[in-house]
């Protein structure tokens, strides 16, 4: 995450945009070619169209999503949305407290998504979890890095954004071999860790463990 807040067309910043579990969750929907409406949208989630008109009017004014048309639905029109940023970097400032407390609500949406795209993962029979063609796998791990260690860390990081933001912005035909697949990571300083703790694992007194 950058430290520098965004700035947005509308005038809602990208924090306060996606700080809303429901928002990601409309972001999400747009994992296949062509734009949605909002009856698509409360189709796929299973609600009243009537309560999504706020969020994907937050969206909008966000610059993630931005309208692709009409098309008729009975005697009238309806809007269609498209996803207008495929790749989101939220500016973080810890020093801000709404910017902070934004970035965690975000995060923490996310990784319940990340959760539930696990879950469902599992049930499908399509998964690899080994070779070039892994598309399911999960990590964690608590370490003690160097400074020099986690300098090494962070620029790995940084390639992997840097590939992940290439191939969002790709433009070409999909193929018959695509896959949608969901890619969450997050970094984070433990609390109750102590320079010369031993290191057998044990969980101690303040971990979030």
């Amino acid at each position: 995450m950058s430290t520098e807040r965004p700035t947005e067309p509308g005038g809602t910043t990208l924090h306060a945009a996606l700080s809303s579990p429901m928002r990601l969750e409309l972001v999400g929907l747009f994992t296949e070619p062509g734009p949605l409406s909002i009856s698509d949208m409360a189709e796929r989630l299973g609600r009243p169209a009537t309560s999504l008109y706020h969020h994907v009017r937050v969206l909008e004014e966000a610059g993630v999503l931005r309208r692709a048309g009409t098309r008729p639905k009975g005697k009238r029109f309806e809007t269609l949305y498209e996803v207008a940023r495929t790749f989101l970097e939220l500016g973080l400032d810890p020093h801000d407290e709404i910017t902070a407390r934004q970035a965690g609500q975000t995060m923490s949406a996310a990784l319940r998504m990340a959760e539930r795209d696990f879950l469902a993962a599992l049930e499908r029979d399509d998964i690899c979890t080994e070779g070039e063609r892994r598309n399911l796998t999960g990590l964690r791990a608590h370490m003690r890095l160097s400074p020099k260690a986690l300098a090494r860390l962070n620029e790995l990081l940084n390639k992997i954004e840097n590939l992940q933001q290439e191939l969002v912005m790709e433009s070409r035909d999909p193929g018959p071999d695509d896959q949608f697949v969901s890619l969450t990571f997050a970094i984070a300083p433990l609390r109750g860790r102590r320079v010369g703790d031993d290191t057998s694992g044990t969980t101690h007194e303040g971990d979030p463990s």
